[in-house]
């Protein structure tokens, strides 16, 4: 537990994450360019960039379920210290998450190809940057109003009732699974880390 927490909870590794993270989206969309041109034209290339961000929603809300909370791993044990303490700058270690991406890719454009493939998990990868921005404002933003208010107190109530509530950039996961959390939201405080009215 020690050793994960030393591994994930680096100010360096944290903020650093965000250089490897939008690094790895310009190498993999880069694939779709052949002699300084987009090879694949403007129309497939938009409707791949918004298939990869589409499917991040749903690689979220898998990987929240099952790898951060189901499966006992490393990353399960890193994620029960951001439980603990939700402030605190905790993040999956960056050249681990570049070792995977990298490692996916090059499996995958055995069978498909490279210049789609890398359009679709760049933006993917991007949704998860995005992602990330997010959630760290979720927990250290005083957000007034908007989509990302109404993220947060979803995600909040996650932090209340760790069974509900897996998605965090849409909703709609948890309404198509049945793990949307359906208590009145009158009785969810939204600028409280903890929801001792939640609890079970």
């Amino acid at each position: 537990m020690e050793g994960i927490r030393h591994l994930g909870s680096s100010v360096f590794n944290y903020w650093f994450g965000y250089v490897a993270n939008v690094s790895l989206v310009a190498w993999l969309v880069s694939h779709a360019w052949r002699d300084g041109r987009l090879g694949i034209g403007i129309t497939p290339f938009a409707l791949l960039a918004l298939a990869g961000l589409l499917s991040w929603t749903l690689t979220e809300y898998l990987l929240h379920r099952y790898v951060y909370h189901q499966w006992h791993s490393f990353l399960s044990v890193g994620h029960a210290l951001h439980h603990e303490d939700p402030k605190a700058l905790i993040g999956i270690p960056w050249y681990l998450t570049t070792i995977i991406v990298v490692g996916v890719f090059t499996l995958l454009a055995l069978p498909f190809r490279a210049s789609m493939l890398g359009v679709v998990m760049g933006f993917n990868w991007l949704g998860y940057i995005l992602y990330c921005i997010c959630h760290h404002g979720s927990h250290h933003w005083n957000t007034k109003r908007g989509w990302l208010k109404r993220m947060k107190r979803h995600h909040l109530v996650h932090h209340g009732h760790a069974s509900y509530n897996w998605g965090f950039t849409t909703p709609f996961w948890d309404h198509f699974f049945r793990t949307y959390y359906r208590k009145p939201e009158d009785q969810i405080p939204a600028d409280s880390e903890h929801h001792p009215r939640v609890l079970a």
